[in-house]
């Protein structure tokens, strides 16, 4: 089978790495969180969010179809894929915290939405349009690299202009109703985990159908092998029991989400794993109904008061323009 989505996850280097960026070291998390007391509301309220125009049935993980997850964004270093990451609202993203444990400085991120590819061809202005700069990255307070607190907020410096291939996904504060749905969903563009290779060319979004497991159940799994890890309470695990269906190297700080009376819930955060796709080592997501306080914390706190400039929408329209002139 092939196991969709990739991360750029952190904990240790190579194919028994925990995390999905290859050259970060890991280390155990600490205590847990203890669980959300907010209410489940929509955090991109006053509009709409979880809501999707494009559907097609697709069963296993391959690839992906334009405007099917429409919340989902390419972070970038560089122009560059780096990491996944969720569109919240119209200025915020979520993403994972050790995605940025070796480059925070947000000067050199953009957030690329609306395209099938993570490596949109120069000619294609639209993808350009469609690239916002990063205006500033929160990272959890109590995240010190380790695989706990694994969450981060990125703040564009311009506001999202909504369309069919580009909408908000929701978050709720309590996720417990999730526990053991097998059809939720995780996606990126992280490579394939049979061997470890990065998306091949053309780049195009992975989808695969995952089961939520329980706390517990998880714990357990991770009992059963000479690498051990104990699984805290701001963590979520998914996956097949039989291997085959998992994040991976490049898919970190992506959605894994599930569907809810019609909305599309987002109920966590691509984070770390061993291996890839491997059978009873289920994939290892921030839980974010934890952080859901947080969250909302942050982005109440460094709100957007008007509507900022579009500066990398100049290149295209300077490109546009010089077609024109050479016709």
């Amino acid at each position: 089978r092939r196991c969709s989505r990739v991360t750029d996850v952190p904990l240790g280097g190579g194919a028994d790495g925990v995390g999905r960026v290859p050259s970060e070291a890991g280390r155990a998390g600490r205590a847990g969180l203890p669980p959300a007391a907010q209410p489940a509301v929509r955090l991109s309220m006053p509009g709409p969010c979880g809501q999707r125009t494009v559907s097609t049935r697709i069963v296993g993980g391959k690839d992906s179809e334009l405007g099917r997850w429409p919340w989902q964004g390419s972070l970038r270093v560089w122009g560059t894929h780096h990491c996944g990451g969720s569109l919240l609202s119209r200025r915020w993203v979520l993403s994972a915290a050790h995605c940025f444990q070796e480059n925070s400085d947000p000067s050199e991120w953009t957030v690329q939405f609306g395209e099938l590819t993570s490596a949109p061809s120069f000619w294609n202005l639209q993808a350009y349009y469609n690239r916002y700069q990063v205006a500033r990255i929160f990272l959890s307070p109590q995240y010190v690299g380790s695989t706990s607190y694994d969450i981060a907020l990125v703040k564009l410096s311009s506001s999202v202009t909504y369309s069919k291939h580009i909408q908000p996904i929701c978050v709720l504060a309590s996720s417990s109703e999730f526990q053991n749905r097998t059809d939720c969903w995780v996606t990126g563009w992280g490579g394939t985990c049979a061997v470890m290779a990065p998306l091949p060319s053309p780049h195009t979004l992975q989808e695969v159908q995952v089961g939520v497991i329980n706390s517990s159940m998880c714990n357990h799994l991770f009992t059963l092998s000479d690498f051990r890890r104990d699984i805290w309470g701001d963590m979520v695990c998914a996956g097949d029991p039989e291997g085959g269906k998992d994040a991976c190297f490049g898919d970190s700080g992506g959605p894994l989400a599930c569907k809810k009376s019609g909305l599309w819930i987002q109920i966590g955060v691509v984070s770390w794993g061993v291996g890839c796709g491997r059978p009873n080592r289920p994939g290892v997501y921030t839980n974010v109904s934890t952080h859901y306080k947080w969250i909302r914390t942050t982005m109440a706190r460094n709100r957007v008061h008007r509507p900022g400039p579009r500066p990398l929408l100049l290149l295209p329209l300077l490109w546009a323009r010089l077609r024109l002139q050479l016709a």
